[in-house]
């Protein structure tokens, strides 16, 4: 069967012996219904943790102007620029500003306020196509799925652990599977703040 949501989710809920639903999208049961809710922030939790391969973005940002109603920089005069973070891919995480080892920004509220006066960002995108990750990638997702909705169909807090616990093994096996794909050091340290306002 080729990866799609509905298999992630019949995957997540095999892992703690709940059956299996239809259709992510249609399938109107409370296990259904509960997939639907904590599916997508839980991807993205997942995509967050790592420098995924299928997750790296490259993107120049566009400057908000002073007249802009969403400019901050009256709030926060150490910066001369402020920048809109990438939307479509959705920017889940600044890993670096191209260019540059290390250079001070602010994340707040989805713009990027910083000293230079152009920017270009790697970072890790919200990616929606479920055929772009690997059995590993995927098996992480559905743990961290399970753990999510393990007790609130169970009742058992001692099951949400279990998940929580295998959702750690299974992420650490698809970062080391992931990271053998690339040059980078699994211990590169990436210069970005969390958005206060997340």
């Amino acid at each position: 069967m080729a990866i799609s949501e509905t298999k992630i989710c019949n995957q997540a809920l095999g892992y703690f012996g709940a059956g299996r639903i239809s259709n992510y999208e249609t399938d109107t049961s409370e296990k259904a219904v509960l997939c639907r809710l904590y599916y997508e922030s839980m991807r993205d939790e997942v995509l967050r943790a790592h420098e995924w391969n299928c997750a790296i973005w490259y993107q120049a940002l566009s400057q908000i102007a002073d007249d802009d109603e969403n400019y901050l920089l009256d709030d926060y005069e150490e910066y001369d620029y402020q920048y809109q973070l990438p939307t479509a891919p959705k920017c889940l995480r600044v890993l670096k500003i191209v260019d540059y080892e290390t250079y001070d920004y602010e994340i707040v509220s989805g713009y990027m306020l910083t000293n230079l006066n152009a920017v270009t960002i790697k970072y890790i995108r919200e990616v929606e196509d479920v055929t772009k990750f690997d059995d590993n990638l995927v098996r992480a997702i559905a743990y961290r799925l399970a753990a999510e909705i393990a007790e609130r169909i169970t009742g058992s807090g001692t099951v949400r652990q279990n998940m929580l616990v295998m959702y750690d093994w299974a992420l650490t096996k698809a970062i080391d599977i992931d990271a053998q794909e690339s040059e980078r050091p699994q211990t590169e340290e990436y210069t970005f703040r969390d958005a206060k306002d997340e």
